[in-house]
């Protein structure tokens, strides 16, 4: 029986800070892991991870500096976590959505390289409880536990920059047709006929317009994840 053994990897962001509501922060979402090979040439099962550890301590740090000095620890003197995280398994990967402390201010400096896309990398760190050599001289994981996740500098997944810019597009996407419906909405008719008028079709709050916009925005999201 083969003893647990901790590792860490380096992957990169899967999309955009989702649009926060009114008074809440910004949630993150990154692509965590997947079950190719990665540059280190493990291979770990998602339906592998176990994540109920870490959902009770759900910290994220930054370079892996848990005090210790980390497996990258970046010498900071005042090593406290930058965030907390939500982990979960969907389709084909471990992705995590990452809250930043927004009463840190190291914390909010790491935010502003996210949200510019300077820093666009995150790690787990993990036990590897069932694993085997694999045909290219690493592991790969059957089960494994999830201890943390680090936002870092340099990524080790050489697949999730093609996912960010395919996500951006339709990021972009649907933010300019939920635009576009807003407008649509509230703007009034060019010209009315000279015949008897029709009874007005009840007119929209601001807050109905956008409920709407958002309503539809998000019944074209699931029609291009369908179709994807």
């Amino acid at each position: 029986m083969r003893k647990p053994l901790p590792k860490a990897r380096h992957l990169v962001v899967q999309k955009d800070a989702s649009s926060p509501g009114v008074g809440q922060p910004k949630v993150y979402t990154f692509r965590a892991n997947d079950a190719d090979f990665d540059r280190y040439n493990d291979r770990l099962s998602v339906q592998g991870w176990r994540l109920d550890a870490y959902a009770a301590n759900p910290v994220v740090l930054y370079m892996h500096d848990d005090g210790s000095g980390g497996l990258f620890g970046a010498s900071r003197t005042d090593v406290l976590p930058i965030g907390k995280g939500r982990a979960y398994v969907q389709g084909d990967a471990l992705l995590v959505d990452i809250e930043f402390d927004q009463d840190d201010e190291f914390a909010r400096r790491v935010e502003a390289k996210v949200e510019k896309g300077i820093l666009n990398a995150v790690s787990v760190r993990y036990r590897m409880l069932r694993y085997h050599e694999n045909e290219r001289g690493g592991y790969d994981c059957d089960e494994q536990e999830l201890l943390e996740i680090s936002v870092v500098t340099i990524p080790g997944n050489q697949r999730a920059v093609r996912l960010k810019k395919h996500s951006d597009e339709r990021a972009a996407l649907i933010r300019d047709i939920a635009d576009a419906v807003v407008k649509a909405l509230g703007r009034k008719p060019r010209k009315m006929r000279k015949a008897a008028t029709p009874a007005a079709p009840p007119s929209l709050s601001e807050s109905d317009t956008h409920a709407l916009a958002a309503h539809t925005a998000r019944a074209l999201l699931q029609h291009l994840q369908e179709k994807a």
